[in-house]
């Protein structure tokens, strides 16, 4: 099956469309409860109480248009992996790999808050590895903080990414004191425009009162099992995955290997935010596993076919198991 991801053609891409809709079929079939989901629609400055009343009235619809939207992103997931060289062939390894983990658990496969957020987050670090070293880059700085201000505006522990991207910008090109007040701007900017239209359509000024602010640490777990196994299959795929990614690296290795430590820096910073939930593991887990797709797809595209082979077979087996067995007990 492996080989099927490994076409960039439209057939490559019905076999994703068609994969897709088999990982979610579990959750098709039997939609998961609404508290199994968390706290899924609560964003910085208060709720969108309409998600969870579209959930509650129609939850096979709702996962229908996630699973759209997340189809959409792991398209462009893909694109930005092999555009900077994070993957060596040009194919939908990186867009089947997110597809795989994401189908893990309820929590994960719905569109969130959170979710929306670390596509922001992922939007600024794809634009930060794509910034080039020698030249001026104002613009691109302030968009990057721009997508950063906008993932906080929607669940504020995203901001802890801006200090690891700050850091990769950094690592990659000189120190600009025009640059980072640009990006420094750019993240204000979202904050700016909501305060300002709350402003102007309520008469009032937005009250720090009404923010959801307060930071969580998980007390709570659920899927007892199937998370001990998820858990460890992370960490085991983590470091299978950086060890392939260096090994495979020949061509302008010194660019490549700071993209690499990029994606390093960055999964520990998405791991934080990650984190940050009262339950574990919660939508809030997204931020991770996109990172996490990256070091995934290097795992399913090195030299070795038969291993490629072994490690999607046994993700696969792992996603499946705790989808329909694991997670109940």
């Amino acid at each position: 099956m492996l080989v099927l991801f490994k076409r960039n053609d439209i057939l490559g891409f019905g076999v994703l469309v068609f994969v897709a809709f088999v990982l979610r079929l579990n959750y098709f079939i039997y939609p998961p409860a609404i508290a199994e989901l968390g706290d899924f629609y609560t964003n910085t400055f208060g709720r969108f109480n309409w998600l969870s009343n579209f959930y509650t009235a129609s939850p096979r619809f709702y996962i229908f248009g996630s699973t759209i939207f997340w189809l959409a992103f792991s398209v462009f997931f893909k694109e930005i992996l092999v555009n900077e060289k994070l993957v060596s062939q040009r194919n939908f390894i990186g867009a089947i790999a997110f597809f795989v983990i994401t189908s893990a658990l309820p929590p994960f496969i719905i569109f969130s808050v959170a979710a929306l957020a670390a596509c922001c987050l992922f939007i600024a670090f794809s634009i930060v590895l794509g910034t080039p070293y020698n030249k001026p880059a104002r613009s691109r700085y302030f968009v990057v903080g721009f997508f950063v201000g906008l993932a906080t505006a929607l669940y504020w522990p995203a901001f802890i990414a801006f200090l690891a991207l700050l850091f990769i910008l950094l690592s990659i090109r000189i120190f600009v004191a025009q640059e980072l007040l640009a990006l420094v701007f750019g993240m204000l900017f979202p904050v700016y425009l909501i305060v300002a239209l709350h402003y102007v359509f309520s008469g009032n000024l937005l009250s720090f009162g009404t923010l959801a602010l307060p930071l969580s640490l998980p007390v709570a777990l659920q899927y007892k099992v199937g998370m001990v196994v998820f858990a460890g299959l992370l960490i085991f795929l983590t470091f299978y995955g950086l060890y392939i990614s260096r090994n495979k690296i020949v061509d302008n290795k010194i660019q490549i290997i700071k993209k690499w430590n990029g994606v390093v820096l960055f999964l520990i910073a998405s791991l934080l935010i990650g984190l940050s939930a009262s339950i574990f593991p919660s939508n809030t887990l997204i931020f991770f596993l996109i990172p996490f797709s990256i070091i995934l797809s290097s795992a399913l595209v090195n030299n070795n076919t038969k291993y490629n082979t072994f490690t999607f077979y046994f993700v696969l087996i792992s996603v499946l198991a705790l989808q329909w067995v694991l997670r109940f007990i």
